[in-house]
């Protein structure tokens, strides 16, 4: 294989770990019965008023959340009114590609939010934090965007409500 096609395959192998889920971390977690009596019907987002963000950024990041549980938890989403999941962002850095192309580390993307589940009441009846970073280095840090790194984000909180299988 030419050096050329195992650096491009390499970059894409690697890129791929935007895309993969990292754990919730739970603040207050939703309990068995909550689980699974859990019916969503929306999600949210608003941002800390230190974070740079766009309407479409947080439509983007929403649909993606929805279509994850949708397809991973398909009995949670309800047409009906229910639960919303309202994401609350912390962090929302796009990084810089040439940093992360030069040196792993540099650049980073990072995405982080608390994320409440909020009855239909109005009450917060669960709460967890999620964060996903990109730092690597080389090609692949240069050419993995924030959107790659937004659908591993939108996977890691789709996690807080998927179905215990």
């Amino acid at each position: 294989m030419r050096p050329i096609h195992a650096a491009l395959a390499a970059a894409v192998l690697l890129a791929g770990c935007a895309g993969s889920v990292s754990a919730p971390t739970a603040l207050q977690p939703l309990s068995v019965e909550q689980r699974a009596a859990l019916h969503l019907s929306n999600v949210t987002a608003d941002a800390a008023s230190d974070v740079s963000m766009s309407d479409a950024d947080f439509s983007n990041i929403c649909d993606k959340v929805k279509a994850d549980i949708q397809t991973g938890s398909p009995g949670v989403w309800s047409q009906t009114p229910g639960a919303t999941l309202k994401l609350h962002f912390t962090k929302f850095d796009r990084g810089n590609a040439f940093a992360r192309f030069m040196l792993i580390g540099l650049g980073q993307i990072r995405i982080e939010a608390t994320v409440d589940v909020v009855d239909a009441s109005g009450a917060t009846v669960a709460q967890y934090k999620v964060a996903k970073d990109f730092a690597l280095g080389g090609i692949a840090g240069g050419t993995t965007t924030v959107e790659d790194v937004e659908t591993g984000f939108a996977k890691s909180v789709a996690e807080v409500v998927k179905t215990q299988a």
